[in-house]
């Protein structure tokens, strides 16, 4: 699990600048939260509501996700999985659903 806040930086083809002010902060803060290794669910929320993605895609790679899902000992719906770093239930959504 990392933070993959660069890689939908560059998949969405936003520019840092843009990206920044929808954050309401500035490149350099905001690139620091970008190199951090791990941040607070919160922020992880603001980066995907700006990138326009759901907020597990910024945590967890498809594969980490099934292996998660394979593993749980708790049931829960399809859509949903508890996060391994701060045990907060989290909601895929699809892609194309958004």
């Amino acid at each position: 699990m990392e933070n993959r806040i660069k890689e939908y930086i560059k998949e969405t083809g936003i520019m840092q600048k843009e990206l920044a002010k929808k954050l309401d902060m500035t490149t350099v803060g905001m690139n620091k939260m970008v190199n951090a290794p791990v941040l607070k669910l919160e922020t992880y929320q603001k980066f995907a509501d700006a990138l326009g993605i759901p907020v597990w895609k910024l945590i967890l790679s498809d594969a980490e996700l099934e292996e998660i899902r394979s593993e749980s000992t708790v049931i829960l719906p399809s859509d949903e999985f508890r996060c391994p770093k701060c045990g907060a239930i989290l909601k895929v959504i699809p892609a194309d659903e958004e």
